[in-house]
C-alpha cells in the first residue's frame, strides 16, 4: 500500500472515529468486585451518610453543585462519585473523546505512568473511590487528572492546539490597599474553555479524617485543586509560567500538590517547606496567602517554581517577567505596590486597576477588575476573604465568545465556615 493510500485511510478512520464520537472505555465490573472497602449495601450507605450535597437551581447558576465529603480518602472519592454519577459519566465521555483527537489511549496511559509514583497516596485512594462511586473505569479518572499537567508541559502542548490561549491572574491585597484593611485574594482562572468542563461547576468541600478541611472550586469528577482555601485560612491560586527546557512530567502534579498543601499546611512557612520538598514538574506560579500572619511575616507569597528552583516574592516587591528576555520581547515588570502581591496575564491592566482602586479594594472592586484582567478563556474567578472563610465565585457559561466568560456571569456566595459544620440532607442519593 502506498504512503498516500495509508495516509488517506488513516484520515478516513480518524473522521469516522470523530463522527461516531470515539469509543470511551466502560466499566464492566460490579462495585463489590472492585472495592476492597465495600462488600455490601449497608457499608455503602454508611459511607454515603457522611456526605452532603446541595443543588443550586437558580437563574445564572445552572449546573452548580456543592458537595461536602468526609472520611477516608477512598470514602470521600466514593461519595463524590455516587452523588454526581450522571454528571461525571457524561463529562468524562465528552472530555476523553476530545482528548483522543490529540492522544491515543496508550499515550495517555504512558503519560499517567510518569506522574503516578509522585502522586500522594491520599489522592490515589480518592481517585479509586471516585471511579467506584461513579461506575467508571479507574483509568478514565487517571486520564482526566493528567490533563492539567500535560496541558502546561511544553513538549506536549499539541494537546492545546485549537484552544484559546490560557493564563491566569492572582492578586492579594490587604492593609492600606483595601477599603476595610481586610485581606482579600482574587484568583482569575483563564484556561481551555473549549474543553467544556465549565458545564459541570462544583464547589467541593473535603473534611478528611486526617488533615485540615478544605474547599476547592472545581468540576464534577475532578478531585484536584486549582483554586481553594483550607480551614487554616490559607487561600490558593496558580498560573502557568512558560516552558523552561528542564520541564518534566515525572513529579507531583500541581493539582495534587495543592491538595497536599491544603491538607497539611497551616502557615506560609509550612507551605514553602512542602513545595521545596516535593519533586516538582512544570513551571508554575503559585499565589498563597495567610491572613493569620503576624508582624514581620508575609501576608502572601508568590512562588515561581519548576523542577530546579523555588523563588518567593512578597508584598511591595518588584517582579520582572524573565520569560520575555528569552523571547526577546519587551520585559514586563510588575511594579511594587504597598500591601499588594500580584501577577498575571495582563500585567499593565492589573497594575492600572490596582492603582485606580488602591485604598478602595474590596469585594465589589475586585469583581469589577475581572473583566479587564481576564482573557477570552476565562473559566472561573474567585474572591476570597480568608479571615471569615467567605468566598464568591463566578463560572464561565457554554456561550461562545466574551459573553460566555466567567467575568460576565453571576457571582455565587459560599461560606466555607458554615460548610464545616453543615449536616444538610442529601439532595441526591445512591443511584
Amino acid at each position: 500500500m502506498t504512503f498516500q493510500r495509508i495516509l488517506f485511510v488513516s484520515v478516513v478512520l480518524l473522521l469516522v472515529g470523530l463522527i461516531q464520537g470515539c469509543s470511551v472505555p466502560k466499566n464492566k465490573l460490579s462495585l463489590y468486585q472492585r472495592s476492597m472497602v465495600i462488600d455490601n449495601e449497608q457499608t455503602a450507605n454508611t459511607i454515603l451518610a457522611k456526605a452532603t450535597m446541595q443543588v443550586i437551581d437558580e437563574q445564572g447558576l445552572e449546573g452548580l453543585n456543592i458537595v461536602s465529603v468526609s472520611g477516608t480518602p477512598y470514602e470521600m472519592g466514593f461519595q463524590h462519585g455516587v452523588l454526581l454519577r450522571d454528571e461525571i459519566q457524561i463529562m468524562y465521555s465528552k472530555i476523553i473523546r476530545r482528548a483522543k483527537i490529540f492522544s491515543s489511549e496508550q499515550m495517555m496511559a504512558e503519560l499517567y505512568d510518569l506522574m503516578e509514583p509522585y502522586i500522594p497516596i491520599e489522592e490515589k485512594e480518592e481517585m479509586r473511590g471516585l471511579a467506584h462511586g461513579a461506575d467508571v473505569p479507574l483509568r478514565l479518572v487517571h486520564w482526566i487528572h493528567m490533563i492539567p499537567g500535560v496541558a502546561e508541559h511544553g513538549a506536549k502542548k499539541k494537546f492545546r492546539r485549537g484552544f484559546s490561549s490560557s493564563s491566569c491572574s492572582n492578586v492579594v491585597a490587604f492593609g492600606q490597599a483595601t477599603a476595610d484593611g481586610e485581606l482579600y485574594q482574587l484568583r482569575v482562572l483563564d484556561w481551555m474553555r473549549e474543553l467544556g468542563v465549565q458545564q459541570w461547576p462544583l464547589i467541593l468541600v473535603h473534611r478528611p479524617d486526617v488533615g485540615y478541611a478544605s474547599v476547592s472550586y472545581t468540576y464534577s469528577g475532578f478531585i484536584g485543586s486549582v483554586s481553594g482555601m483550607n480551614e487554616q485560612k490559607l487561600a490558593f491560586g496558580e498560573m502557568g509560567y512558560g516552558d523552561p527546557a528542564n520541564e518534566t512530567l515525572e513529579g507531583m502534579p500541581f493539582i495534587f500538590l495543592f491538595r497536599k498543601l491544603q491538607r497539611e499546611a497551616s502557615n506560609l512557612q509550612e507551605v514553602e517547606q512542602i513545595i521545596r520538598s516535593v519533586q516538582r514538574t512544570n513551571s508554575f506560579v503559585y499565589m498563597i496567602s495567610d491572613v493569620k500572619a503576624t508582624a514581620g511575616e508575609p501576608n502572601a507569597l508568590l512562588f515561581i517554581t519548576d523542577r530546579d528552583r523555588v523563588l518567593t516574592f512578597g508584598e511591595n516587591t518588584l517582579l520582572i517577567d524573565e520569560r520575555e528576555k528569552k523571547r526577546k520581547k519587551k520585559v514586563e515588570k510588575y511594579l511594587p505596590i504597598n500591601d499588594v502581591v500580584y501577577a498575571g496575564a495582563k500585567g499593565p491592566a492589573l497594575y492600572e486597576n490596582l492603582q485606580n482602586y488602591y485604598g478602595e479594594l474590596n469585594l465589589e472592586t475586585l469583581q469589577q477588575m475581572t473583566e479587564a484582567v481576564s482573557l477570552k478563556s476565562n473559566m472561573h474567578n474567585v474572591v476570597f476573604r480568608p479571615a471569615t472563610l467567605e468566598s464568591w465565585v463566578s463560572n464561565a457559561s457554554m456561550i461562545n465568545g466574551n459573553a460566555g466568560k466567567a467575568s460576565q456571569q453571576r457571582w455565587f456566595y459560599f461560606n466555607f465556615a458554615d460548610a464545616l459544620t453543615a449536616t444538610v440532607p442529601l439532595d441526591k442519593g445512591a443511584q
